[in-house]
């Protein structure tokens, strides 16, 4: 069976396969409008600096995939007035990583926004107003049933900017500058970000730089690994994820080729946990009926991978060696195309850390050397 999957270049950058959909002009002229705010919640009060501004927002953005028009909901949180820079707030645009596909997996649903909340306090102790998203899709505030396409890197992208869009008029404190920063899906979401600012981002103001931590910018080695029995346990518990949620977005992927019965795991997200939390099937429950489907599934897979287009926004990429979901020499190749793109990518492997990687104190001081207007390094 693995022979039958479609081979794939892991030098190449991926051609733009779902770039060339155009956006509509409800969908354009709509970009970043609030729909609706709602408090933030009590847990999060109770967890942030003393005065933190919070509000829950649900604001217009674009589907990547068919260039629709959609309502996503996010949350923005800005500091104490007391610290506030003349030119105003700093911005991180925040993308969560993987949570689930269904409309009850959103973060700003969640008591703990399943533990970004850190996160987001660090953030704000450092000086920086936050905006997330909860990606299309997810969300039960946005009263549309719209798909989630799984790392679908347009609709990532759009949502992201569109945050920012939506963050600046619920709060005219937030300055020019901002940064997009993920791990994991949103490792991915902040990298197409950077790729998709000069020809989405007019208007958000200068994307300084984007942060990507673990981020699963190319999914197609997990195909692969499925058709040869090879997935680690780590990754069986996002494939399902995987499959179901690239069949989102895509009509020639059908989850019942690939996922065993014992292998279809859940789509939601219950009180407490991501749908992450489902218990994996042995490997032979991943493998595809056919030859053919396989192959589908990798070029829908690969449609999404990145990077693809070069860009002028500084990034730096976080790894680590002992990765049990993205292999290391998997990053490295990946990486490594960005640079033949001619991408300033600053790569940084954190040796024995794995997906949950602590980028360190580096991170801050990458962010805050763009503030300065300092040049950003690269290694390629």
């Amino acid at each position: 069976m693995a022979a039958a999957c479609a081979s794939v270049d892991p030098t190449a950058v991926p051609a733009s396969t779902s770039s060339g959909v155009a956006i509509s002009a409800d969908a354009r002229s709509g970009r970043g409008e609030v729909m609706r705010t709602d408090p933030g919640l009590d847990t999060w009060t109770a967890a942030l600096p003393a005065d933190t501004d919070i509000n829950r927002i649900v604001y217009r953005s674009t589907s990547g995939v068919d260039g629709a028009a959609t309502a996503v909901s996010g949350a923005v949180f800005i500091p104490s007035d007391e610290r506030r820079p003349a030119d105003g707030w700093p911005l991180i645009a925040y993308a969560h990583g993987t949570t689930g596909i269904s409309r009850d997996c959103a973060p700003s649903d969640r008591p703990d926004m399943f533990g970004d909340l850190g996160a987001i306090d660090d953030f704000l102790r450092r000086g920086y107003a936050v905006v997330t998203t909860d990606y299309q899709g997810l969300g039960i505030r946005t009263g549309e049933p719209a798909a989630h396409p799984y790392l679908e890197p347009h609709t990532a992208a759009y949502n992201v900017v569109d945050a920012v869009r939506a963050a600046r008029s619920v709060e005219p404190s937030i300055g020019s500058q901002w940064f997009a920063v993920g791990r994991s899906q949103g490792g991915a979401a902040a990298w197409a970000t950077a790729e998709q600012y000069a020809a989405y981002g007019d208007d958000t103001g200068e994307l300084l730089g984007a942060v990507a931590v673990a981020p699963l910018l190319d999914a197609t080695y997990l195909v692969h690994n499925a058709q040869d029995g090879a997935l680690t346990v780590a990754q069986r518990y996002l494939y399902p994820l995987l499959v179901q949620g690239v069949a989102q977005g895509s009509d020639q992927v059908t989850p019942g080729d690939h996922l065993g019965q014992g292998a279809a795991g859940t789509l939601s997200c219950s009180s407490t946990a991501t749908a992450l939390a489902a218990q994996p099937a042995p490997p032979d429950e991943f493998r595809a009926v056919t030859p053919g489907a396989a192959d589908d599934l990798m070029a829908a897979v690969q449609a999404y991978a990145l990077p693809r287009d070069s860009t002028e926004v500084p990034i730096i990429a976080f790894y680590g060696s002992r990765d049990d979901i993205i292999p290391p020499d998997v990053m490295q190749l990946t990486l490594a195309r960005a640079c033949g793109a001619g991408d300033r990518v600053l790569r940084v492997r954190r040796e024995g850390q794995g997906h949950s990687l602590d980028p360190g104190s580096m991170m801050a001081k990458w962010m805050s050397d763009r503030l300065t207007g300092q040049v950003a390094p690269s290694d390629c």
